[in-house]
Formats: structure tokens, C-alpha cells, sequence
């Protein structure tokens, strides 16, 4: 039978985690107890890669929730996507009408179209690209704090402010 006592040497000196964060003053299990399971997750990119899984990052954030929330009163059903490999992070499900969104949190104004292609180069490609071969609508809603919401269409040209925001969720 195992010691179930807590001595000094049993807790984890500060330190850096494996989940980033730079101080725990967790304690070290002698052992699993009676019904008690240990559970591990790696996050790691396809093929198991640990070291290039930085580059996949869960975009949730309170203007994802609240973009969720926008889309429920215009009927539409909002699903999250969470480390998704496209530049996606709502999927908006409405009879005869689905939509997808990006929504990019900024510290820096995007007042434009070509401010939003020019700071987010590569997500915007990607959407226009995916624009050209779909039938579904895909939407751009960037958030930052000194023009607040800005509503773009994208399509396989490129982006356009959509002047009828959100009547346009309406149809």
C-alpha cells in the first residue's frame, strides 16, 4: 500500500509546464487512488509532429461567442470550429443558406478591404481561393477597437464591404 501523505518533496518546484504557463505549485500523485484515472493530451499537428504545433492555435475568443450569438438571432445555427485548418471559425447552418465566417480579433484599425488583404494576407487568399469553388457565402468580421465591427463578403476576386450588414443574414 502507498504512502498517501504529502511531503515536501512531492510538490513540483516552480517552474515551466508542459501547457506554457511558468508557475504550478500542483502536487506530484504518489499514485492513482482508488477510481482515479490519469488522462494526457498532446496537441500535435498531423503525423504527430510536436514541434510545428505552434503553428495551429484554437481561435476562441469572446468575439467568436459573440458572432455566434449574432448569427442565432437571424435563425442561422452557428457551429465553432476549434483548430481547424482552414481560416474558418464559425459555420453558420440556415435552411437553403449557409454561411461561413472568419472573425479576426485586431489591436490595429483595419478600416478597409485592403487593409484586412493587406494585415491578414494569407487567410484572405485562402477564403477567396476556397470562394471560387464553392457556392456557399463566406464572410470576413474583423473586430478592432477603434473602428469595431466591419462586415466583408468574400469572393473569388477578392473581398467587398458589405454595405446591407446584417440585413444581408436576413434572406
Amino acid at each position: 500500500m502507498q504512502n498517501s501523505e504529502t511531503n515536501e518533496q512531492d510538490v513540483i518546484a516552480p517552474g515551466a509546464m508542459a501547457s506554457g504557463a511558468s508557475y504550478s505549485n500542483r502536487i506530484n500523485p504518489c499514485g492513482n487512488t482508488a477510481g482515479e484515472t490519469t488522462t494526457i493530451i498532446l496537441h500535435t499537428t498531423e503525423g504527430g509532429n510536436q514541434a510545428e504545433s505552434h503553428k495551429r492555435y484554437s481561435r476562441n475568443s469572446s468575439h467568436v461567442h459573440e458572432a455566434m450569438r449574432l448569427l442565432a438571432t437571424y435563425e442561422y445555427r452557428p457551429i465553432r470550429l476549434a483548430e481547424s485548418a482552414i481560416p474558418l471559425n464559425i459555420i453558420g447552418f440556415k435552411q437553403g443558406d449557409p454561411l461561413l465566417v472568419l472573425v479576426i480579433s485586431a489591436r490595429k484599425p483595419v478600416p478597409s478591404a485592403a487593409r484586412l488583404h493587406e494585415d491578414f494576407k494569407e487567410s484572405v487568399e485562402c477564403l477567396c481561393h476556397m470562394a471560387a469553388g464553392m457556392r456557399y457565402r463566406i464572410m470576413i468580421w474583423v473586430h478592432s477597437p477603434a473602428c469595431g465591427w466591419r462586415y466583408y463578403t468574400v469572393y473569388p476576386g477578392g473581398l467587398a464591404y458589405d454595405l446591407k450588414f446584417p440585413g444581408s443574414l436576413e434572406h
